[in-house]
């Protein structure tokens, strides 16, 4: 008895657990389906192109889970992403077919009935139109859209649905402005090859509404962790779109002569997520900080002594460009500022004019001879007010 309650219990999730990672939910056939029906059902499948004399699109539902983001690189302008991608449609061609067989129902929650390889579907003979969905900003592209379907599953309503897996590298747009206090977003920008007269794009609800309310369960342990950054905001919807650069592709004309660009409808899915800025604060502002305040004691030596004085505002110097070198490694060159970009330029114009200062004091100390040199001591108090000054204007343009 307790083996059939165990067997029971673990059949029980393992039906429910399916339904929840799918974009569709389903139910598991209470009656036997014999052997050869999938083979038939197969057999009576060929529909390879699209239904025009429906006059509407077929509407495809995207449901897209983001396991992992492993990376977020500023420098290549890319970010890597483990992915799965579930898509559903209705083809009523379908629906006549499994009407003959005897299996059609016409309900919500259909009953799962086969499921084929990609290549069973969209092979050498193609069984059924393929809406051909893509990720337009992945960096790199496999040899065709067949191997990046996992199976094809056909349910009991007509419902086709899709699974892909894929990790790769995505293209990103960043705005460094704020470099290392940013925030950004990284985007999955889903496209078919047809027009939005053919295919149109629509979310799968609730999940993608789970998805953006759980934040894609941010840092938890089934959830996606980005390392350096924290998920702030998830956006999805389609839009539409007409592109101007496919339109010699898509452009069809007429006995008149005129012209016409067809629409297209894309999905993107669009997560806003925040720098983790404590890093830089230890390693890169603090230090810098210090290296100025080491450069700027210089005004508490006494102006005699030359060589110390110049020895330490120019070593001080060196070291702020080797920081600079570093932070080169972090975003691309850019043809525009970043706040750090201009907090270590005003901590370079400081330290170089301590050693400006330094030569200027010993001037004035062989010319006068004077105890209290002039130059050291309003260094002293005015140069800090002036360098926070400039830090605080900073921040006030930047922010």
């Amino acid at each position: 008895m307790k083996k059939i309650l165990l067997f029971l219990y673990v059949f029980f999730i393992f039906i429910y657990c399916g339904q929840l990672n799918a974009a569709n939910t389903f139910k598991y056939s209470n009656s036997e389906i014999g052997q050869e029906f999938c083979p038939n059902l197969l057999d009576e499948i060929n529909f390879p192109t699209f239904p025009y004399e429906l006059k509407e699109p077929f509407k495809v539902f995207v449901e897209l889970q983001i396991e992992d983001i492993s990376k977020i690189d500023g420098k290549n302008l890319d970010f890597e992403s483990f992915i799965t991608l579930w898509m559903d449609w209705k083809d009523p061609r379908v629906v006549g077919v499994l009407k003959k067989l005897k299996v059609y129902e016409d309900t919500k929650t259909p009953t799962w009935l086969c499921d084929f390889p990609a290549n069973a579907i969209w092979g050498d003979e193609r069984k059924l139109f393929n809406p051909t969905i893509e990720i337009f900003n992945r960096k790199s592209k496999t040899n065709n859209q067949v191997e990046s379907v996992d199976w094809v599953d056909i349910f009991s309503n007509g419902t086709i649905e899709t699974r892909s897996r894929d990790y790769a590298r995505f293209k990103a747009d960043f705005d460094f402005k704020k470099f290392p206090f940013d925030s950004q977003i990284i985007s999955f920008e889903l496209w078919s090859e047809y027009p939005s007269t053919i295919v149109a794009l629509q979310s799968y609800e609730p999940a993608m509404s789970e998805h953006k309310k759980e934040l894609y369960n941010f840092n938890k342990k089934d959830g996606i962790v980005i390392p350096g950054w924290n998920l702030i905001d998830v956006n999805y919807g389609a839009y539409s779109l007409s592109l101007p650069f496919l339109s010699k592709k898509w452009r069809t004309t007429s006995e008149e002569g005129k012209s016409d660009t067809y629409p297209y409808q894309g999905f993107i899915v669009e997560l806003q997520v925040e720098r983790i800025s404590n890093y830089y604060l230890f390693k890169i502002f603090l230090p810098i900080l210090l290296i100025l305040i080491i450069s700027w004691s210089v005004f508490w030596i006494h102006p005699k002594q030359i060589e110390a004085k110049v020895n330490i505002t120019i070593v001080a110097l060196l070291t702020l460009i080797a920081y600079n070198l570093i932070m080169d490694q972090e975003i691309p060159k850019l043809d525009y500022i970043t706040f750090m970009d201009a907090f270590i330029s005003i901590t370079y114009f400081f330290t170089a004019g301590a050693t400006i200062l330094c030569v200027y004091s010993y001037y004035r100390y062989i010319k006068y001879r004077r105890k209290v040199n002039l130059v050291d001591y309003y260094s002293k108090f005015l140069g800090p007010i002036f360098y926070v000054t400039c830090i605080a204007f900073c921040v006030v343009i930047f922010f």
